[in-house]
């Protein structure tokens, strides 16, 4: 599928304005325009991420009354059982609220996360009565689900138990009866960042508690050098989760990476070992994304989360180390599973005809786990650029899990076709559904239909959004530090991507890597000449030679080797002449990545 550039417009004035208020470089000024940040404050206080900049918990609407209930509970000496969610974000989550509650002289506080493909996503009426003739009269706080769980909520009133849900899902049309709702989009609230993940919400809330052994306003000191350790789970959960990286995501993310390379903790340091992250210079948003969080993942993808907890929580390394090597080897089987399915899927698109006006892909099997066709659906949603819904038929039920392409809310788009469902949720960027499957093609059927309806032709095509076209004789390595500082990237805030027009290819390109499929290069114009690579680009750069003249798009970066540092750059496209010509200019600003 061919992919149209869009370069953003040069705004002069504005570029220099922001760059004099702000101090920073025209470049960084520019970039930090195309996403939105405007006023020179903004700026400084994007560029330094500072950890006051948090909001306080007491903000975070119905965290105040969860946070005394928790703390109540912990001095009558009650039984709490927190539920979590099987994903990176409900492991982390879990993980940083049992551990502040143990802080805080929880004697008798327990965790249980549901087995995917035998309990499915959320709270599951089974999981409730088993806690309750376990635990009679615990409190039970959900973390990164329970928003949709109506009858649930209903059966916990109904069996005695106290029942805290925080969550960050999306919102349906009824609310479940629990104790206290903890949510930052909570009708009626006020809260000011809505996109925080179901970690950070349930960070805010052991923040709260901790300060309920403080003296209510701030928490005691171990307490708060814990909160500030666990900011590392609470960063890796909002990477993995692909929320905006902004504002308050912005400075979890930035500190809590910062602290989990400099100070990690036993279970993330054995992580960090088996995922061969220890002896990097620094860990990024795409170290979490691509090394740490999928180890996590796969745990509950394909074998019990609650292993993934147990090993972010424990003290012991040799505890930690077994268990790191455990998610270690599953995330390797997970991967030839996802391999294979990636195989199937693609197999059966081209033997349907391929893409040609689908709406959407809706592809469903049998032999399809369901603990991976997420991850795959993700592949597809990137080779063909459309909303993909993947289904594995169990014995039950089927169970379904999707991925949108930018600016298309998958959510929304489930939630028309619902009829017949027996449940759906998530967000507008993924979400996941449950059937019976002889009801299937009637949702395949509805779902592509409705998808050939709302996908303009702007979202049916692939867009590289470009923040600058830069001559490369002004990529130095004074520069792209600077430029570093707009780190971490992620939703919301991608990272920088430049348009060098008539640059040329110096020396022989060459495939590298395993199977030779990664392009190496030199690129060159003018004087300056930076050494290049593209990932997976080996085939598409077969026609490019010594002094061949290109248009190349890129990310700048700093390799590091044996002390030394230098500008490479990270290639995402190029255009050779007599290709088509790049798009024009946007004719308003776009925020990039949308």
């Amino acid at each position: 599928m061919s992919t149209r550039w869009r370069v953003q417009p040069f705004e002069r004035d504005r570029i220099a304005d922001l760059s004099r208020v702000a101090g920073i470089s025209p470049l960084v000024a520019q970039v930090l325009l195309n996403r939105g940040v405007t006023d020179p404050a903004q700026a400084r206080a994007f560029l330094d991420a500072r950890l006051n900049g948090l909001n306080d918990p007491e903000g975070l609407p119905g965290v105040v009354d969860a946070a005394d209930r928790l703390v109540r509970a912990i001095r009558e000496d009650r039984p709490i059982v927190i539920y979590g969610d099987y994903d990176v974000d409900g492991v982390c989550g879990v993980s940083v609220l049992w551990a502040a509650l143990k802080l805080a002289g929880a004697k008798r506080v327990d965790y249980y996360i549901p087995h995917r493909v035998q309990e499915g996503y959320g709270v599951n009426p089974d999981a409730i009565r088993k806690i309750a003739a376990d635990n009679p009269g615990a409190l039970v706080v959900t973390v990164d689900c329970g928003i949709s769980a109506v009858a649930e909520a209903r059966l916990a009133r109904e069996l005695g138990l106290e029942f805290i849900v925080t969550d960050h899902h999306t919102i349906g049309p009824d609310l479940p009866a629990a104790d206290v709702l903890v949510h930052p989009r909570l009708p009626g609230g006020s809260y000011p960042f809505g996109d925080l993940c179901g970690a950070a919400v349930a960070f805010k809330l052991a923040w709260q508690v901790c300060k309920g052994f403080g003296d209510g306003k701030k928490a005691s000191p171990h307490l708060r050098d814990y909160l500030v350790q666990s900011l590392g789970l609470v960063a890796m959960a909002t990477v993995a989760d692909v929320v905006p990286l902004r504002e308050e995501n912005r400075i979890l993310v930035r500190h809590g990476l910062a602290g989990v390379k400099g100070a990690p903790t036993t279970g993330m340091k054995a992580l960090m070992r088996v995922a061969k992250c220890l002896d990097r210079s620094k860990l990024t948003a795409g170290t979490v994304g691509f090394n740490l969080a999928p180890r996590i993942n796969a745990a509950g993808r394909l074998e019990r989360a609650m292993r993934a907890v147990e090993m972010l929580t424990t003290g012991d390394e040799s505890t930690a180390d077994q268990i790191a090597e455990e998610l270690d080897a599953v995330n390797r089987r997970r991967q030839e599973v996802e391999r294979e399915i990636v195989r199937q899927a693609t197999e059966q698109i081209k033997s349907e005809g391929g893409l040609k006006d689908r709406g959407a892909i809706v592809l469903g099997r049998k032999e399809w786990h369901p603990g991976v066709i997420g991850i795959v659906a993700s592949r597809l949603v990137e080779m063909y650029h459309r909303p993909t819904i993947l289904v594995a038929f169990g014995e039950e039920f089927a169970q379904g899990s999707g991925r949108s392409v930018p600016g298309f809310n998958l959510y929304q788009a489930i939630q028309e076709c619902s009829e017949g469902l027996i449940g759906f949720g998530g967000h507008s960027a993924a979400a996941g559904v449950r059937m019976d499957e002889s009801h299937f093609p009637i949702f395949a059927e509805r779902f592509d239909a409705r998808c050939r309806t709302l996908m303009t032709p702007e979202l049916r095509e692939r867009v590289l959004n470009i923040d600058a076209e830069v001559p490369l004789g002004m990529l130095n390595l004074k520069v792209v530090e600077e430029l570093e500082k707009l780190e971490p990237h992620g939703m919301g805030n991608p990272r920088p991507l430049f348009l060098a027009s008539r640059a040329r290819v110096v020396g022989e390109p060459r495939g590298v890597g395993e199977g030779k499929k990664h392009l190496q290069l030199k690129v060159g114009q003018g004087d300056s000449v930076f050494k290049a690579i593209g990932w997976n680009m080996a085939e598409k750069g077969k026609d490019l030679a010594h002094d061949v003249e290109f248009s190349v798009v890129f990310h700048p970066s700093i390799d590091e080797w044996n002390g030394y540092r230098k500008v490479q750059l990270e290639i995402k496209d190029f255009l050779i002449p007599g290709a088509p010509a790049l798009a024009a200019a946007a004719p308003e600003p776009a925020v990039a990545g949308a």
